[in-house]
């Protein structure tokens, strides 16, 4: 099952809540912890490109960690299965 790719447009809530893994590169990247409290809020209406600009953050770089957290977390998955 191919993954969808993390694109700018969506919002970081829903990226979280998808791909769990994408936390950690949010928060490496210097993003507050959007999981609870006021930021969450706002990780409902922001988009990953919106939280990339506020933070300062190369949005293709931020997308690249994204999407290559998520690719890793498929293939350790495959893996466990087999």
């Amino acid at each position: 099952m191919a993954t969808q790719t993390i694109n700018g447009d969506m919002k970081v809530w829903d990226v979280i809540q998808q791909h769990p893994e994408t936390f950690e590169v949010f928060k490496r990247f210097g993003c507050p912890d959007m999981r609870s409290g006021i930021y969450a809020l706002s990780a409902h209406i922001m988009k990953v490109r919106w939280a990339a600009k506020f933070h300062h953050i190369d949005v293709d770089l931020l997308l690249s960690d994204l999407n290559q957290a998520v690719a890793r977390h498929e293939k350790e998955k495959t893996e466990t299965v087999h």
